[in-house]
Formats: structure tokens, C-alpha cells, sequence
């Protein structure tokens, strides 16, 4: 007898559950805008990496647009570039080529008493061809051309 209730009662109540799931469902999508377009997403991490990641979507009511891409970052560039020419004993390339990024970088070292490299000059001899090559920087940083920096002569 427990049987047959149990059986009768699982009937029921499987058939409650199709009755349920059994439902129609109509959605109507008259009116609503589309779905956006949507940036794609893209990764570039990594601690010795000098790509940034650039991507974008733009979406009308009738079609979307999306794309992505790397750009390459210039000064994080140059940056490791100076690094491994110093880490390489290559000091004077190293500073040579931060002096070329930015004339700001130009100005402080100037500024700081340590002259850019000038062809293979270092210190009052590069100074002094940047005087003659560029007085320009120097009027501009000074107000007027400073006078010649006198180099002593190397005794053998």
C-alpha cells in the first residue's frame, strides 16, 4: 500500500513539475536597441614589456564596430636600452642615449654640471662643442651663450 501511495504521489507531482516547465514564454524584442559592440580585451602584462594595450568599440543603432591593438612605448624603450647599455659597462652610451629622449634631460644635465656626451667628448670638452654647436640651448637656458670652458692639456 505505501507503494502505490508513494507511486500515485510521485505522479503528482511529476506532473506538477511538467506543468510548470511546460509554460509558454514569448519575448518580444520590438523596439529595444541592439546589443553594443563590445572592445575586445587584450593582455600585455608582463615586468619587462614595453607594449600597451589599446582597444575600442563604438556601436550605432544599426551595426558595431570594435578592434584592438599594441602600441609600442618609446621611452619605456629607451629607458631598457640605457639599462642594459649601463648593466653592460657601456656608461657614457647609457647617458648619451637618455640625453637624446628629451631636451629636458639635456637641460638638467647641463644644469647639474654633467654635460651630454658630444661625439665621444665627455665633460668640459662635450660642453664646450655643445656651446659651439647648439648656442641656441644655451641662450635659451642661460639667457646668453656662456664663455668656453679652457681644457688643460694632458702631460705624458
Amino acid at each position: 500500500m505505501k507503494r502505490v501511495i508513494l507511486f500515485i504521489l510521485a505522479v503528482c507531482l511529476g506532473g506538477f513539475m511538467a506543468y510548470a516547465m511546460a509554460q509558454d514564454t514569448t519575448i518580444n524584442y520590438k523596439g529595444q536597441p541592439p546589443a553594443g559592440a563590445m572592445a575586445p580585451s587584450i593582455s600585455s602584462f608582463s615586468q619587462d614589456n614595453c607594449l600597451v594595450a589599446v582597444s575600442g568599440a563604438i556601436s550605432s543603432t544599426v551595426i558595431g564596430f570594435s578592434g584592438g591593438s599594441y602600441m609600442m612605448d618609446e621611452d619605456c624603450s629607451r629607458r631598457k636600452w640605457a639599462t642594459f647599455l649601463s648593466n653592460n659597462g657601456l656608461k657614457v652610451a647609457a647617458v648619451a642615449l637618455a640625453c637624446g629622449a628629451k631636451e629636458e634631460i639635456w637641460e638638467s644635465m647641463i644644469l647639474s654640471g654633467t654635460p651630454c656626451p658630444y661625439d665621444g667628448l665627455v665633460g668640459d670638452a662635450a660642453r664646450n662643442q655643445w656651446i659651439k654647436r647648439y648656442p641656441e640651448r644655451f641662450i635659451k637656458l642661460y639667457g646668453f651663450v656662456p664663455p668656453l670652458v679652457e681644457l688643460k692639456e694632458e702631460k705624458e
